[in-house]
C-alpha cells in the first residue's frame, strides 16, 4: 500500500483536470472512486479494498473529496497528494451518506455521476439509497475520454 514516488502532485492535478474537462463534455458532475487502477493512475493512493469504504469523489469541477475510515485516517493522510478534503466516517456511521454530502457539497444534486466499474455493488448501492435522483452510469466513457490507463 504505497504510492508511486515518481509520479508529482502537479501530475495528478493535471490528470484529474482532464478528467474534469471530459465529465463536462459527458455531462457527469462527478466520478466516484473505489481503490484500484483508477484511483492509482488519477491520485497515485495505492489501497486495499475492504469491506470498509474508502472512496475519492472527483467532481467536475472543484477538489476531491475522500472519505475513508476514521482509524485509517493518519495513513491515508501521507498518501493522499491531491486534495484535503477528507471526510471520515466511524463505525457507527454511514461512510454513504459522507459520500453524497461530499457530492452536494461539490454542486452534484442531480444530474449524472459517473461510479468506477471496478466499484463494489454494495457502495453503489449505499450512494443510489441515499440520493436516488441522481442518475448513475460507469465511469469507462469518462476514463476512454480523458485518457485514464489501467481502468
Amino acid at each position: 500500500m504505497q504510492q508511486s514516488a515518481e509520479v508529482s502532485p502537479d501530475t495528478y492535478r493535471q490528470r484529474i483536470a482532464k478528467l474534469q474537462a471530459a465529465m463536462k463534455e459527458l455531462g457527469f458532475g462527478a466520478v466516484v472512486l473505489e481503490p484500484g487502477p483508477a484511483m492509482v493512475y488519477l491520485t497515485g493512493v495505492h489501497w486495499g479494498k475492504s469491506e470498509r469504504t474508502f472512496v475519492v469523489v472527483l467532481p467536475a469541477a472543484g477538489e476531491p473529496v475522500w472519505v475513508l475510515p476514521g482509524f485509517e485516517e493518519g495513513r491515508a493522510r501521507e498518501l493522499i497528494r491531491v486534495g484535503d478534503d477528507i471526510r471520515v466516517w466511524q463505525e457507527d456511521e454511514s461512510p454513504y451518506q459522507r459520500i453524497v454530502d461530499g457530492l452536494r457539497d461539490r454542486g452534484v444534486s442531480s444530474g449524472r455521476v459517473a461510479i468506477d466499474d471496478n466499484a463494489r455493488f454494495f457502495v453503489f448501492n449505499g450512494v443510489r439509497k441515499l440520493a436516488p435522483k441522481l442518475d448513475y452510469a460507469g465511469a469507462a466513457q469518462v476514463f476512454k475520454l480523458a485518457g485514464v490507463s489501467g481502468h
